[in-house]
């Protein structure tokens, strides 16, 4: 006879071992399955022990077909009265794609013909077709041109195993539980296992019972192929009693089962003791963090958390990583087995893993890691790199790191850039946000080969973690390059990763993953300080405030009012929780509107205005296009008609070929104050931004 065995993918290796130890024999693995022959010993054992097969399938018969006739012929063509009567009722489950089919319910419908029009001709009647409790289930399994027919003699999947009683938030499989165990060489003579992470208790149940040889199938009560016309009663007993006979929980070791989930706690006490194996398990609520495991030689398990999206992964870079810290603070020399849902996810717990496994978790590829826990490394002198380029940027940072401390230290910046594309070939921009760490790369010359490009990239990434021992999770990396009008304010991802910082006595909020821009100019650090030290009791205007830190600033300088105006509704959102940040609501008034139009609209004067315009705008919420080397003198003029007598307006630029125009000097008194303005930090570069007081003539 000839059979398959379905499985997630990733666990071929294992399902091939567990059918020969189970006495199958021409084994061959497939993609999500194995083929195998063998006799109704191997019908039976197979199905009652296998633990890491989703599904056990009696071949019927296989061919390419070229569309849905050639299926039905080839279903047509199986005896059918030798596996069930007309008397019995059937199922038909479709699985994969067909170039000749593109219909799954068309194909059931096709097989379902034939079935009845062979009984039909043989016995004159035919059986029916029922979904939810049928004598017979047909397994259709269509890729590319080939169609297999097969007789589902189980019933069910075989991660059924009978003694879960409700699930717990994203609870991993049993077939998948147990092929991560036995991937990991499970089982192995230790005096304790442990699963920090337990969630309703899947992999310590399957653990236990794999190391007591209990049957995978010992608690279902019901077996399709006591209804199939080959089926042989007193063989599937003597299998049946003879696997029972070798279980074996006299040797098991302490298994010790932990989550923050007081619920998940109560779910998998309640499954342990339906398995059988309450007296072998210790649950408790914990955090994984604080894992404390007992004395002897042990082994850690784990279905780690993760997202099911790209981009999820980030929320779970710490807890990876102090859960590798913790077992390598209390667990030197355990065994780990550990499924992570990325290759990322499984670097972040930094341990040392022997082997990394690529295993499928229903549709999401995940990470196996399996290993021993060591100690971590003690690290004597400066960090050894793979290519010259990081050693470089390494040194760059630290040298840059010593020189502004001073200057950080005495105005207690926690923001700031600590290199700039310092060596040319490692064209990039580092900012510091507290603990956090924003890397901007900027487009190299067409020249330059991609992968030199990408390989310059890895060395700044990794001289950057090293040199600011910054953890992956609090690292954000993105591709600079010029831009088209407008496109620094489009959002560049989803994640909605807020924080505060402080600078200068206020909080702002940042977010470094979502958009080009993060929501605080570093290099407008002192131009800020100018505002706050100048603005006490006066009435503020800030026109393109993006977020508004200028006017936070002048606010908790004294400000007695201000209005800021920006077009975006993202940015005066984003502005209104700044100053919420700050406890500040009452006389600061906040306005989504375009800045050129509202100045033409308003009469309102002002003793302070700050003026800080793209150097290009042509959004589609208004009719207005800005040049601001075009347009800066008229919009110069028109802020202007705003001032007070005795007022000042901070105009600020940040087109790096800008040239105030000559005719501003007719209509304003100028002090260009650019030197001044640039910080220690941005002071390589000295085309970051242009800065200039105005004021009325006299």
């Amino acid at each position: 006879m000839l059979f398959f065995a379905t499985c997630a993918r990733g666990l071929e290796p294992i399902v091939a071992k567990e059918l020969a130890a189970l006495g199958a024999s021409e084994v061959r693995e497939t993609v999500a399955g194995v083929r195998c022959e063998g006799d109704l010993d191997t019908l039976y054992r197979v199905g009652y022990c296998i633990r890491t097969a989703s599904r056990w399938l009696l071949n019927l018969t296989e061919s390419d077909i070229a569309d849905a006739d050639a299926l039905y012929d080839l279903a047509r063509g199986v005896p059918w009265h030798e596996h069930f009567g007309a008397e019995d009722r059937f199922a038909i489950h479709v699985a994969g794609q067909s170039v000749a089919i593109n219909d799954s319910r068309f194909a059931m419908l096709r097989v379902k013909d034939a079935i009845a029009d062979a009984f039909r001709e043989r016995d004159g009647r035919r059986p029916f077709v029922d979904a939810e409790s049928p004598d017979a289930s047909i397994h259709v399994a269509l890729k590319g041109r080939r169609a297999t027919i097969s007789l589902d003699l189980i019933g069910g999947s075989l991660h059924e195993r009978g003694w879960r009683t409700q699930g717990h938030e994203a609870p991993i499989k049993e077939t998948l539980a147990a092929g991560l165990l036995l991937r990991a060489g499970w089982p192995f003579a230790v005096d304790w296992i442990a699963d920090p992470f337990c969630g309703s208790g899947t992999l310590l149940i399957e653990a236990l019972q794999i190391a007591a040889r209990v049957p995978a199938q010992r608690m279902r009560e019901q077996f399709a192929w006591t209804r199939w016309r080959g089926h042989d009663a007193i063989q599937w007993a003597t299998v049946r009693n003879s696997s029972d006979a070798a279980i074996d929980h006299s040797a098991l070791p302490r298994a010790l089962g932990s989550d923050s989930d007081a619920g998940a706690i109560r779910i998998a006490r309640s499954q342990a003791a339906l398995a059988g194996l309450g007296p072998h398990c210790e649950w408790q609520r914990s955090d994984a963090r604080a894992f404390a495991p007992p004395p002897g030689n042990g082994f850690v398990v784990g279905n780690l958390p993760y997202g099911e999206r790209l981009g999820d992964e980030r929320q779970w870079l710490s807890l990876h990583r102090e859960f590798g810290a913790a077992l390598k603070a209390r667990a030197v020399g355990a065994r780990f087995a550990l499924l992570t849902g990325s290759d990322t996810l499984a670097r972040a717990t930094e341990l040392r893993a022997q082997k990394v496994i690529s295993l499928h978790n229903g549709a999401i590829e995940c990470a196996l890691i399996t290993g021993q826990v060591q100690a971590p490394r003690t690290i004597e002198g400066p960090p050894k790199f793979k290519r010259a380029g990081a050693e470089m940027v390494y040194n760059r940072i630290l040298k840059n790191r010593r020189r502004l401390k001073p200057y950080l230290e005495r105005h207690h910046i926690e923001c700031y850039r600590i290199y700039d594309a310092d060596i040319p070939e490692y064209a990039a921009a580092i900012d510091v946000y507290a603990d956090r760490v924003h890397i901007q790369e900027y487009q190299a010359p067409s020249e330059i080969p991609a992968d030199k490009t990408a390989e310059r990239f890895d060395d700044i990434v990794i001289a950057a973690r090293r040199a600011l021992d910054v953890p992956r999770e609090r690292l954000y990396l993105k591709q600079r390059r010029p831009q088209t009008p407008g496109e620094q304010y489009q959002r560049q991802a989803h994640t909605s990763d807020f924080f505060t910082v402080r600078e200068n006595g206020a909080l702002f909020e940042v977010n470094l993953a979502d958009y080009l821009d993060t929501g605080l100019f570093l290099d407008g650090r002192q131009i800020r300080s100018w505002i706050g030290e100048t603005t006490r009791d006066a009435h503020v205007l800030n026109l393109f405030c993006y977020t508004a830190t200028a006017s936070v600033a002048a606010a908790l300088g004294g400000a007695r009012s201000s209005v800021s105006v920006d077009l975006s509704p993202t940015y005066t959102a984003w502005a209104e929780r700044n100053f919420r940040l700050n406890g500040l609501t009452a006389e600061h008034r906040i306005v989504t509107a375009d800045a050129v139009e509202w100045l033409k609209t308003r009469s309102e004067r002002f003793d302070f205005i700050y003026l800080d315009p793209p150097s290009f705008s042509n959004s589609k919420r208004t009719r207005t296009v800005l040049d601001v080397q075009r347009d800066h003198v008229e919009l110069l003029r028109s802020a202007l008609d705003h001032l007070k007598p005795g007022g000042r307006l901070l105009f600020v630029c940040n087109l790096r070929r800008f040239k105030l125009s000559d005719e501003v000097s007719a209509f304003a008194q100028i002090n260009d104050v650019t030197e001044a303005s640039i910080p220690p930090d941005f002071a390589r570069d000295a085309r970051i931004h242009r800065a200039y007081w105005l004021k009325l003539p006299e």
